[in-house]
């Protein structure tokens, strides 16, 4: 007869077995040869999101970074997925255009996944005078290298092609609202009544 304890160590045991096996399928499914290391006499074959992953649909706990989702096109910024879209609306000069925010993440990342609640705060806050877009570093390298980001998160606001601020790191509400407003005094788009 097994105790409660005996069963919840197994069940812990247990839950921990699948997503390491998660997390292994996620790391081999970015190398050709994973199915190799992953022959059906192995313990860890035997896994559920092993198998899944081994038949050919993705794991459950594995981000699909092919899906054009990100984590703040939910919050209703664009996601810029070429370097031409990139150039295009971020370097594009105008006077009338509006100041871009451009997040600069990875979906692996945990604190751009911090950082997203607090940008799409800000979002809101100036929904009618900047527009918010994010980059995936991941995906366009060159875009983010050329812009001089060397870590993530990464806030830049440009305008008229041009960075006006730049932020490095998890930031809080207030300090981003504060570099938005900055940005937006400099530029004298911002009221007086809402300074």
């Amino acid at each position: 007869m097994t105790t409660f304890g005996q069963r919840r160590r197994r069940n812990t045991a247990s839950a921990s077995r699948t997503i390491f096996a998660s997390a292994l399928a996620c790391i081999f499914s970015f190398h050709d040869r994973a199915h190799a290391f992953l022959t059906p006499s192995s313990k860890i074959s035997r896994l559920p999101a092993v198998r899944q992953w081994v038949a050919g649909s993705s794991p459950t706990y594995c981000p699909d970074s092919t899906s054009g989702l990100s984590m703040i096109a939910k919050s209703g910024g664009r996601m810029i997925v070429t370097t031409e879209q990139f150039e295009s609306e971020v370097l594009r000069g105008g006077d009338e255009a509006l100041p871009v925010l451009v997040l600069f993440s990875a979906p692996w990342c945990g604190p751009c996944r911090l950082t997203v609640p607090v940008v799409k705060e800000v979002m809101k806050i100036y929904q009618s005078k900047i527009e918010v877009v994010e980059v995936s570093t991941d995906d366009l390298p060159d875009v983010a290298s050329n812009a001089g980001v060397a870590s993530i998160p990464t806030i830049q606001l440009y305008y008229g092609g041009k960075v006006k601020d730049t932020i490095v790191g998890c930031v809080a509400k207030n300090v981003l609202a504060r570099a938005v407003d900055k940005v937006l005094e400099d530029l004298g788009l911002l009221n007086d009544e809402e300074v």
